[in-house]
């Protein structure tokens, strides 16, 4: 059964708005969602991607180039980019787990700047987040798919 369907003279294959969208739903999740969660002396605090001492603003370049990547299969035009959209979605992606890493390990360091990020006490628990999961599967989604894309 052909799961290509034509729109005018659009092809849209429905296969591949299945695993786009879905990599657009993960990377709208992996910024909402709290990425990490830390605890100390009762207290307890949510860190998510659009946190300053993470990504900003640059947060949103996740979802946005997702949902680029969903339209290159509607838009015909876009299509010729497809490839080069998925490889900055992967780094896009890449860059926030890295940065998320070097805040956690900078924070955490004995001899941490006073001025970038704030340090986490002794005491302090930090455990991965509901984000923390989907981030990762965006990741592993965007490799794929950048996989496929410079295959064919």
């Amino acid at each position: 059964m052909s799961r290509v369907r034509r729109i005018g003279a659009t092809r849209i294959d429905l296969n591949e708005i299945i695993k786009r969208g879905v990599l657009a739903v993960f990377s709208i999740l992996a910024v909402l969602l709290p990425i990490l969660k830390v605890s100390s002396l009762g207290e307890s605090d949510d860190v998510v991607l659009g946190d300053f001492q993470l990504l900003g603003g640059a947060a949103y370049l996740l979802p946005v180039t997702f949902l680029c990547g969903l339209a290159t299969v509607v838009i015909d035009g876009m299509r010729a980019h497809a490839r080069f959209i998925d490889m900055a979605g992967l780094i896009v992606a890449f860059v926030a787990v890295l940065r998320g890493a070097y805040a956690l390990g900078s924070s955490s360091a004995p001899g941490a700047a006073a001025g970038s990020v704030p340090r986490l006490d002794q005491l302090a628990q930090v455990s991965l987040s509901y984000g923390s999961i989907a981030l990762l599967l965006v990741m592993l989604g965007a490799a794929w798919q950048l996989r496929k894309s410079w295959r064919s």
